[in-house]
């Protein structure tokens, strides 16, 4: 099997890797193409034995599978034009807010097209991503697609109408948990903690808790309350953050916010 990336991104190269590590691909079976010439060495240096193709429809009629990892705001000028070399291959997409309706029309009507949105932890394998497949996609194009997305994470098939909700949560998320650890450090800092120490507890303090709910059969707040004592440091410290329902309604208005973000991108698109 053949697996071409238009677009050479650090998503790219993530992914790339995450194939060759699983063994869905050997890296000899690679290609890759980018508008910047950096990016191709540095996807070519990431992948030892994946290969550099300069002509985009190439890229395409060399490949039994592309996956998109173009910027969004350059798809309508790269993709229309190869619209001929797309028919009949399987098409996956990785672009935030470019619907599975809007390539349709750039691509050629027998190509088999995959919408996705994954998320960066996907450069440590531990990626979570979605999948939503357009109308002439297969079944077997679909098991195809969730083995090279769990290639490097999670994958889970969705509906395309919940896409935009989850590039604000989990494709988006990401920046969330490193504002919050941002925050720990900088509170700890003021109180006169050093700044290394501080970054180094709250690192191993959110992987500890991320784990320890990865593994738990408990719902975060019931995670929660066996931290609470009565009467204790934590209850203080959570009295503040559910204080007029705060921090609930902070992240409301913040997945909000990146769900009309992803919305206006698809009508931009």
């Amino acid at each position: 099997m053949k697996i071409a990336f238009l677009g050479a991104g650090k998503m790219a190269r993530a992914l790339a890797g995450g194939l060759v590590r699983a063994g869905v691909v050997a890296a000899g079976d690679i290609t890759c193409s980018s508008r910047s010439m950096e990016s191709s060495r540095s996807f070519v240096d990431f992948v030892p034995g994946a290969r550099w193709i300069g002509e985009n429809a190439e890229l395409f009629r060399t490949a039994d599978v592309v996956i998109l990892a173009l910027k969004p705001q350059h798809m309508a000028t790269a993709l229309p034009q190869l619209r001929d070399a797309s028919a009949g291959r399987l098409i996956l997409s990785l672009a935030a807010g470019v619907p599975l309706v809007r390539l349709a029309d750039w691509f050629a009507p027998s190509a088999r097209l995959v919408r996705a949105m994954p998320n960066t932890p996907m450069q440590i394998g531990l990626g979570a991503s979605v999948y939503a497949p357009g109308r002439t996609a297969t079944s077997a194009d679909l098991a195809l697609v969730e083995s090279i997305l769990a290639s490097a994470g999670k994958a889970w098939r969705v509906d395309e109408a919940q896409i935009d909700t989850i590039t604000a949560l989990s494709g988006s998320g990401p920046a969330y948990v490193f504002h919050f650890l941002d925050a720990l450090v900088r509170g700890a800092s003021a109180l006169g903690l050093d700044e290394n120490l501080a970054r180094e507890l709250s690192l191993q303090t959110v992987l500890g808790s991320a784990t320890l709910a990865a593994r738990s059969h408990l719902a975060p707040m019931e995670l929660a309350a066996q931290v609470k004592s009565p009467g204790g440091t934590t209850l203080a410290g959570c009295a503040v953050l559910e204080e007029n329902d705060a921090l609930n309604q902070l992240m409301a208005r913040c997945l909000a916010a990146a769900k009309a973000r992803a919305q206006e991108m698809a009508r931009e698109s």
